[in-house]
C-alpha cells in the first residue's frame, strides 16, 4: 500500500496471529483481515478517499478492486482467464482445502486471478503494487499438480502482503539482496516471503505426496538458503519481521 501504514499496539504479533498462515493451523486469519481493513480505511481517509464508506462498511476494504484504489503501482500485465483456466483454479482451490482442511480460510481469501500477459518467462507473479491480485502465466496450467503449486506459492505472498499492511517487517532503508535463486534486487520482506513460500509449498507436498522427482529437496535447499540470507540482514528487520524468521527457523 502507498503511504505508511498506522501504527498498530502490539507486543507480539507472531502471538497475536497465531502463527503463520500456511504454517500454523491456528493462524487468526479473520483477526489479520479485520485489522488489515481497518488500516486500509485509516489509510484512505488521509487520502481523502473514503466518500460514501463508513465504519460499518470495514469489509468493503477487503475487495481486490477496492485495495487497489490504494496504490499507484503499474498496470498489471493481465488479461482474464479463459473459462477452462478459471476452472483449473477451482480445482486446484479444491485440491488444497482436502488436503489441509485448515487451511480454507486462507484459500477463500477474495483475490482476482488473472493470465500473466506477457509473461517474460515468470509461471506466476504478485506484488503488494496489485494486493489480492494473482497472475497466473500459459505454463502454471501445464499440470494440476503446477496449477495447485502456483495458487499455494503466491497465496501466501498475499497473506504476508497482509501481515505488512499491519505490522512492517523491515526498517526504513535495509539494503537489498539477491535470493538463492540469482533473482536480484530483493528487499529482507521479500527474502522472507521465499522463505515462507518454501516452507508452506514443503507442507503440501509433505500432505499430498506427490511431489515431483527432487522437488522436496530443492525446496529445503532454496528455504535453506533464505534462512540463511536472512540471519544476514537481521539488523535491517524488525521485531516483528526476526520473529517471523525464528518461527520459520523451528519448522521442519
Amino acid at each position: 500500500m502507498s503511504g505508511t501504514a498506522p501504527a498498530i499496539t502490539c507486543t507480539d504479533p507472531l502471538a497475536d496471529l497465531g502463527g503463520l498462515p500456511f504454517v500454523d493451523d491456528g493462524f487468526g486469519s479473520r483477526r489479520l483481515l479485520a485489522a488489515a481493513a481497518a488500516a486500509r480505511h485509516v489509510l484512505a481517509e488521509r487520502q481523502g478517499r473514503t466518500r460514501g464508506l463508513s465504519e460499518r462498511t470495514l469489509e468493503g476494504w477487503l475487495a481486490p478492486a477496492r485495495a487497489l484504489t490504494l496504490v499507484d503501482g503499474p498496470a498489471m500485465p493481465a488479461r482474464p482467464l479463459t473459462r477452462v483456466q478459471r476452472g483449473r483454479v477451482a480445482q486446484a482451490h479444491a485440491a488444497l482445502a482436502a488436503a489441509v482442511p485448515a487451511w480454507g480460510p486462507l484459500l477463500d481469501l477474495p483475490v482476482r486471478y488473472a493470465l500473466l500477459h506477457p509473461d517474460g518467462g515468470a509461471i506466476s507473479a504478485s506484488s503488494k503494487a496489485w494486493p489480492q491480485h494473482v497472475l497466473l502465466a500459459r505454463a502454471a496450467f501445464d499440470s494440476p499438480l503446477e496449477v495447485r503449486e502456483q495458487l499455494l506459492h503466491e497465496l501466501a505472498h498475499q497473506w504476508l502482503y497482509l501481515i505488512e499492511e499491519v505490522w512492517r517487517l523491515q526498517r526504513p532503508g535495509a539494503a537489498r539482496r539477491t535470493l538463492p535463486s540469482g533473482t536480484a534486487d530483493r528487499s529482507p520482506a521479500e527474502v522472507l516471503g521465499a522463505a515462507h513460500v518454501a516452507t508452506a509449498l514443503t507442507r503440501m507436498y509433505r500432505v499430498c505426496g506427490d511431489a515431483p522427482p527432487g522437488r522436496l529437496a530443492h525446496l529445503a535447499a532454496y528455504r535453506a538458503g533464505c534462512l540463511a540470507l536472512l540471519d544476514q540482514v537481521a539488523a535491517d528487520l524488525t521485531d516483528t519481521g526476526r520473529a517471523f524468521v525464528r518461527r520459520l527457523q523451528e519448522t521442519t
